[in-house]
């Protein structure tokens, strides 16, 4: 076997390595939180051990960066995206919903209730995770408000209450509905809440 052959099967090992770790921290810190997901708990539930860990990251704080970095990148390519197509922002808005019933319908998708569960437990001053995870918050929130705003300025959505208020109030529920229905990785309820949330919206 050739240095280049072993040198290849070396890197692609680690490279699963790092998956099976990412997977299992992805995991944890949905259900249980950053706080109380320990460098033990990942050990335990990726089968991996101290040293395999330590190999690709120095703290669990740097492996929390990791999967900050890779929700950061599946909200702005899945859902902020919509923001640059055309048409009306009703219809926008509707397809957002739609997306992100979608989205939460994948056990694998674990974005919407990490973001609220970091989001409720990391304040804006807690750490550089603390302020990255608020300033996807507040992109989140940029987000709703633009769309909402632009339905109101086409005469589709009630203009008497501000854009902000409700781009507020929007993703609250959204990460509410995410936050507390999840069951076996699904959650069930977000269906019928989105539909609410559009029906609230729009009629």
């Amino acid at each position: 076997m050739s240095d280049s052959t072993r040198s290849s099967r070396r890197y692609l090992k680690g490279e699963q390595t790092r998956e099976q770790i990412v997977q299992a921290a992805r995991k944890l810190f949905t259900q249980r939180g950053y706080h109380n997901t320990s460098i033990y708990d990942l050990f335990e539930l990726s089968g991996i051990s101290k040293g395999a860990f330590y190999h690709h990251w120095k703290t669990k704080e740097d492996l929390a960066f990791t999967i900050l970095e890779e929700m950061r990148k599946a909200y702005e390519t899945r859902i902020f995206a919509v923001i640059e197509t055309e048409g009306r922002a009703r219809d926008q808005i509707e397809r957002m919903l739609q997306t992100i019933v979608e989205l939460n319908a994948d056990p694998e998708w674990h974005y919407c209730k990490l973001l609220a569960t970091w989001s409720s437990e990391l304040g804006p001053n807690d750490g550089q995770l603390g302020a990255a995870i608020h300033e996807i918050r507040a992109r989140w929130q940029t987000f709703w408000e633009t769309l909402l705003r632009r339905a109101q300025d086409q005469n589709d959505l009630r203009s008497d209450l501000p854009a902000r208020q409700l781009s507020f109030l929007v993703i609250s529920a959204i990460c509410g509905v995410y936050l507390t229905g999840k069951q076996d990785g699904v959650c069930q309820e977000g269906p019928n809440a989105m539909e609410t949330l559009r029906k609230l919206l729009f009629t």
